[in-house]
């Protein structure tokens, strides 16, 4: 386990550029061969409330609390603490934290029924949501699609893993040397991979998909949009 922490302590910053930079690189790609789904969308007045108070406000939460966990983590990694006072990363480090762990469980649970998988979604993998393609692709779809279904219950996971491996690390004086170490990797290595989701799915839902990046503030959309990505949901 030590070999292995400090091969993880050695080579976090590699994890981190090639997660991080490769993702910026596939969405950028994507964009210039792919281009935006229905760009016309992003004209149209918003008219139907697609998110209640309830999944913006934690949605927003969990949202902000992922930057400053992330800045403040690649900080601790590969940084050197940004030049500031450790206790003070950690302090703010530390309520984020918090922040982000409240959030997430509210978020799991208000969204776990929309997010169970039906028979259609096999629809949304046979054309990966239309994503590799120019041409306008209309897939049935509920509330959230297979792809966003997927993200979700990776996130889930992610989440728990930082969560968990997090307190771990807030509190090694009660658990063994050995699970201190294991956690930490745990730890660095989920976030590292939910950085790069969120990076991605910062992508989709807002230059990939245009009439979308408001729900994250109003939470509403146009019919059009509703129709076109969501057609299940909108009947």
């Amino acid at each position: 386990m030590i070999i292995l922490n400090n091969l993880y302590i050695q080579y976090i910053w590699l994890l981190i550029l090639i997660a991080t930079v490769g993702t910026l690189i596939i969405a950028g790609a994507h964009y210039i061969a792919i281009g935006p789904n229905a760009k016309v969308l992003g004209k149209l007045k918003p008219e139907i409330q697609r998110l209640n108070f309830l999944e913006i406000s934690s949605h927003f939460v969990r949202m902000t609390s992922t930057i400053i966990l992330a800045i403040t983590g690649i900080a601790f990694a590969v940084y050197n603490n940004l030049g500031l006072s450790y206790q003070f990363l950690l302090h703010i480090h530390l309520f984020f934290a918090v922040l982000f762990a409240l959030s997430s469980l509210v978020s799991i649970l208000i969204w776990i029924k929309d997010n169970t998988f039906k028979k259609y979604d096999w629809e949304w993998f046979k054309v990966m949501g239309g994503y590799l393609t120019k041409k306008e692709v209309h897939i049935p779809t509920g509330k959230f699609n297979a792809g966003q279904k997927l993200f979700y219950w990776f996130t889930t996971v992610l989440s728990i893993f930082i969560i968990f491996s997090g307190y771990l690390l807030t509190y090694p004086a009660q658990f063994s040397v050995y699970m201190v170490l294991l956690a930490s990797i745990i730890h660095g290595v989920s976030a590292v991979m939910l950085i790069a989701g969120v990076i991605g799915h910062i992508y989709l839902g807002s230059f990939a998909n245009p009439g979308t990046i408001g729900t994250i503030t109003h939470g509403m959309v146009s019919k059009e949009w509703i129709k076109l990505h969501h057609p299940k949901w909108s009947d």
